[in-house]
């Protein structure tokens, strides 16, 4: 019974010489060369381990920025602005903004006719501006240094605001210039791993690790770590990442990253960032499937599901013609 329950589904080689062909070779040969895949079964496999673990970070980054740009905007508008309510206010239009990123909010606030920017009519709300802004704003925010009124911009009590998790709580630690040479280049950190998911780009493919700060005059960034060069070294490399990721979650709202470490997400991130993962990836079984059609009670199901998580496969669910869902191999 369970052998009628649980079919394999068969491997399908011209569908693999077609998805080869749509996502190219080029593309391909890099999962061949740095990961010994052995054909092109197994590279396009560790594709999909790249995109699914590509997927997961890309949602937690997404969610560090939501937090990020909230917690800047509160801090900002308990101190600027004049228009809106009580920590959502017009800030962006009462400090001296740097030209590139002034021009991010005239993009958002006015309109262009001809060789002129005209002001949008009604005029969109602090949260409408803040919301659209993207995540390169925001490290740079960090070079503001006066208000409009020339007036400087005390950093040391905003940073103590913005981030409420974070183990220094001392508004002159954050007056010292490396200390926010350090937080910016943990935000670069995420808005480099979302962008190079937004283009498509190999998330394992990674240069040398840099210490965290920003260049100076005198004072260039020391490399902390070479490129990684191997499959094993890649995964630690990215399990760093991650982890300073998921801190700097922490940082913003130690509330909403508790709520992230228990959730699905975090949890197959993790399993993702395993080397028994990735190599189920790579010699993976075909895929098993499920019918609860024929099943007779729930002790063959769960044999069924058993039998498949001992072979390492993942499972399609079925009731008779119809899709139920499936389920993805985890490794302990």
């Amino acid at each position: 019974m369970v052998t009628r329950m649980l079919k394999q589904i068969k491997a399908d080689p011209a569908g693999n010489l077609a998805r080869v062909q749509a996502l190219s070779h080029a593309r391909l040969s890099n999962y061949r060369s740095f990961f010994g895949a052995a054909d092109d079964a197994q590279a396009l496999a560790l594709y999909q381990w790249n995109d699914d673990l590509s997927a997961v970070l890309f949602r937690t980054i997404s969610l560090v920025e939501v937090v990020l740009r909230n917690q800047f905007h509160r801090a900002m508008s308990l101190r600027y602005g004049t228009v809106g309510t009580h920590g959502s206010k017009d800030w962006y239009a009462h400090v001296a903004l740097g030209a590139h990123s002034r021009s991010r909010i005239t993009g958002i606030t006015h309109y262009r006719q001809g060789q002129h920017m005209l002001p949008r009519c009604p005029a969109p709300s602090p949260d409408d501006v803040v919301s659209s802004l993207t995540f390169g704003f925001w490290p740079h925010l960090l070079n503001l240094q006066a208000d409009c009124h020339n007036h400087a911009v005390d950093w040391g009590p905003i940073l103590v605001d913005v981030l409420p998790g974070h183990r220094q709580r001392q508004a002159t630690y954050w007056t010292k210039l490396r200390h926010r040479d350090a937080l910016f280049a943990r935000l670069d950190l995420c808005n480099e791993l979302r962008n190079r998911i937004a283009h498509h780009e190999p998330i394992w493919k990674l240069g040398p690790l840099m210490r965290e700060g920003r260049p100076r005059k005198g004072v260039p960034l020391r490399i902390e770590a070479t490129a990684p060069s191997t499959p094993t070294s890649a995964l630690a490399r990215l399990r760093l990442l991650y982890d300073r990721v998921t801190e700097l979650l922490c940082w913003l709202s130690p509330a909403v990253a508790a709520q992230h470490d228990a959730s699905d997400m975090h949890l197959r991130c993790l399993n993702l960032l395993q080397p028994e993962t990735l190599r189920v990836y790579q010699h993976a079984r075909p895929l098993a499937e499920v019918d609860l059609a024929v099943a007779v009670n729930l002790r063959t199901v769960r044999k069924a599901l058993r039998r498949a998580a001992r072979r390492k496969q993942s499972v399609v669910i079925r009731d008779g013609h119809r899709l139920i869902g499936h389920l993805t191999c985890l490794v302990p």
